[in-house]
């Protein structure tokens, strides 16, 4: 494995959200109303592109999950539930297919991103959020089994559900394109083009004693792996465009830094 070039962070969840808010809302014209997927909606929707002007349409895998999105949270326009690699939209396309912590779970994800590629509109935006397979938390969570990840969800972060029916963490497989290289080279191979990009971090701001602890841990196999797993972030967000035309082949991959 080779070191790999720098990504912007984010300093945290709250301006991931910012970030993913804001790109979203510059597709978004004066009176257009947005279709968003977000595919895998689980319980809730975290992003904030004002009010009104959007159909939100989610689809999950978890009926639970989906029951508490639909009859608690109360948020989509449309709950469907299904399957990724086997949804059938028709002939309906999206502006936005918003796809967070759900890629690093299928078998088949090469499948799912062809399908998002077919679903998103000329001139729209792919969002997606998966843990780095090659940071310290992603490695981890690769090498580990799925118990051990619910012990971490109920001890470090505190989620009494953890491993229950609706609630995270799922048991992850973690396809060959499910990787920043994996995914700018599905993007360079079917003329999307990855505008931009960040890693995130989801221990950044708490200093917790076992956040702490995380932390520690993280910047040890760093060091062991001389420098190849990243230790400042866990996850990586990659904003995705469709242009209205084909891209040319000179079209370079940016990451913008975050305001």
């Amino acid at each position: 494995m080779k070191a790999r070039s720098r990504i912007p962070l984010t300093t945290g969840w709250d301006h991931a959200v910012q970030v993913m808010s804001r790109e979203i809302r510059s597709i978004k014209d004066p009176g257009k109303v947005l279709e968003i997927l977000e595919a895998g909606c689980g319980q809730k929707w975290d992003l904030d592109i004002g009010d009104g002007g959007y159909v939100l349409t989610g689809i999950d895998l978890d009926p639970e999950a989906l029951r508490i999105r639909r009859d608690e949270t109360k948020d989509l326009h449309e709950a469907i539930l299904g399957d990724l690699r086997t949804a059938d939209f028709g002939e309906r396309t999206f502006d936005v297919i918003f796809n967070c912590f759900v890629l690093e779970h299928v078998s088949g994800a090469q499948q799912v991103l062809e399908k998002f590629n077919r679903w998103v509109k000329p001139g729209g935006l792919i969002i997606i959020v998966i843990p780095d397979p090659y940071s310290a938390f992603g490695f981890t969570s690769r090498m580990t089994p799925h118990w051990f990840h619910v012990l971490f969800y109920r001890l470090i972060r505190g989620s009494k559900n953890a491993g229950k029916p609706g609630y995270a963490p799922y048991r992850v497989t973690y396809d060959k394109v499910v990787s920043r290289e994996g995914i700018r080279a599905f993007c360079g191979q079917n003329g999307l083009v990855l505008a931009a990009e960040y890693g995130y971090s989801g221990t950044l701001t708490n200093k917790s004693l076992r956040q702490n602890l995380v932390e520690a841990y993280k910047k040890t196999l760093h060091v062991l792996s001389l420098g190849r797993l990243s230790s400042d972030y866990d996850d990586i967000i990659l904003m995705i465009r469709k242009p209205d035309l084909p891209a040319r082949a000179d079209l370079q991959v940016g990451a913008a830094t975050p305001a």
